[in-house]
């Protein structure tokens, strides 16, 4: 009899969780309370043209690196279109009014900035180092379930970005700038553990790319990957509790158009945020202490969003991401006041459904606090009234005529827009507060700051960003253990090194 798993939510590790058992045999039912599937993979279309809404760009997608290696594994690798950004400048930094670009490759990125700081090679190749070592103590990464973490690179998770960096260089402006890709993971000085920055750094120093046609198209292949296995997909439909006996789950309760209903599981897998999946949870195997720890846990800032459509042929296609910086740090841009909003935003072009040549489409995005939007916390999209209609308004000009600063023809390109504010990520991808990348790694809160893929109900498994890491390797990386988990006798890893080595997987 095929083992059932009911999984909790239909994005990126949700699908991806469903995929991998569903081909090795399991019953696979996910529930997604939305009424599109995918979480952050998720686009919209705006006067013809397609917006991301989270996953604007990956990294480590070249043949044979870690991404190409999982979405072979998973069978969707083949049914992606994916075009490189610049690798003499996927990233570039505006920082005082200067541009600096990240080169792809260890000696490249060297390279690359010392020309602007040519006493820092030493530091800029130990810095390099550094990122490559501290990123390098994932199981899946190296396809070893048996790796464990060298002492020597535990430490990565206890100092924080700024703390390494500063015992690396001492040139205060190279500080800034290597931090200077901070939005990729919300850092907060003093508190981002270095393990993360190193994640993210790696990972598209690597390679970096768009996705051409949206991500959304990772969803479709992923669903279909369930279903040609024979498992499901129900969108529309909200878990609102996991039924548990004395020792473990043994079924998920969920709304319908008829009311509710119970699906039977031999394992549950919740990819919603950890805060939520507690909730669902009325069974003494979580104790108090847990309870409290989950729901106080600190989440990532939100994000303003302004989408751009371009006038045909105006606006030259960039293809690079521009991190830019209005203050003397790049840190901080979580605290502005209302005068100086914004400190910094993140400007992306998408890639062009026409000529190559000039961009279609873009979006800034720039930090935005809770207690900005408080006044709409019970509001739902489209009905939050005329007030909210004009804060976004005011934030959406002042954002684009600071962004006309720096980026030169931008406001005379744009020939209409559109806006998000956290509570739009809230309701059409789950995010609880609107977070953009799920609960806030922290150096001060230890092993406490920390959700295991294990709970003390046995068959609760968790996944997605919260747990392992944000962001599309993050997500994997996490699906993966929790899948690895289920399967035992090394079956996954296997799985990946024949991936690794273009083997079709069976």
């Amino acid at each position: 009899m095929e083992e059932r798993c009911v999984i909790i939510g239909a994005g990126l590790g949700g699908l991806s969780c469903g995929a991998v058992l569903a081909r090795h045999g399991f019953s696979v039912t996910v529930l997604e309370q939305g009424n599109q599937a995918g979480g952050c993979l998720q686009t919209f279309v705006r006067d013809g043209l397609k917006f991301e809404t989270g996953m604007h760009f990956i990294g480590s997608a070249a043949q044979g690196e870690i991404l190409d290696t999982l979405f072979r594994y998973l069978g969707i690798r083949e049914g992606l279109e994916l075009h490189e950004l610049d690798r003499n400048g996927y990233e570039i930094v505006t920082y005082k009014g200067q541009d600096f670009p990240f080169r792809n490759g260890r000696d490249a990125f060297v390279e690359g900035l010392v020309e602007f700081f040519p006493r820092q090679r030493d530091n800029l190749a130990r810095y390099m180092d550094t990122v490559i070592k501290a990123s390098a103590a994932s199981s899946v990464e190296s396809f070893n379930p048996e790796r464990v973490m060298d002492p020597d690179d535990a430490v990565w998770h206890t100092r924080s970005v700024d703390s390494v960096i500063e015992g690396i260089t001492d040139d205060p402006d190279l500080r800034e700038i290597l931090a200077g890709n901070q939005p990729l993971y919300a850092g907060v000085k003093g508190h981002t553990p270095f393990a993360l920055h190193a994640f993210i750094t790696s990972f598209y120093n690597r390679s970096a790319w768009r996705i051409a046609g949206g991500s959304d198209t990772i969803a479709k292949l992923l669903i279909g990957c369930i279903t040609d296995a024979g498992g499901r997909v129900m969108t529309g439909c909200k878990a609102v509790g996991i039924v548990c006996d004395e020792t473990r789950a043994t079924g998920v309760r969920y709304l319908t158009d008829g009311g509710e209903d119970l699906l039977a599981a031999d394992y549950v897998i919740s990819t919603i945020h950890p805060s939520l999946t507690v909730g669902m949870v009325h069974s003494p195997l979580f104790r108090p202490a847990f309870r409290k720890r989950i729901q106080e846990m600190p989440d990532t800032i939100g994000v303003f969003e302004l989408y751009l459509k371009f006038k045909k042929n105006t606006v030259p296609y960039m293809n690079a991401n521009r991190f830019v910086y209005t203050n003397r740090s790049v840190w901080g841009c979580d605290c502005y006041t209302t005068d100086d909003w914004p400190r910094g935003f993140l400007y992306m072009h998408q890639w062009p459904q026409g000529d190559s040549r000039y961009a279609d489409a873009g979006v800034i995005l720039v930090y935005m606090r809770g207690d900005d939007i408080v006044a709409w916390n019970d509001t739902l999209t489209g009905r939050r009234g005329d007030g909210y209609r004009e804060f976004k308004r005011l934030k959406a000009d002042r954002l684009l005529a600071t962004a006309s600063e720096y980026i030169p023809g931008l406001r005379e390109g744009v020939e209409r827009y559109w806006t998000s504010t956290p509570l739009t990520y809230r309701d059409y991808t789950g995010a609880a507060g609107g977070g953009l990348y799920g609960i806030a790694k922290d150096v001060e809160l230890g092993q406490s700051g920390r959700v295991s893929y294990r709970t003390r109900v046995r068959n609760l498994l968790l996944a997605g960003q919260s747990v392992n890491s944000h962001g599309i390797l993050g997500v994997l990386v996490g699906s993966m253990v929790v899948c690895d988990s289920l399967l035992g006798n090394g079956v996954l890893y296997d799985g990946i090194r024949r991936a690794s080595n273009d083997i079709e997987w069976k």
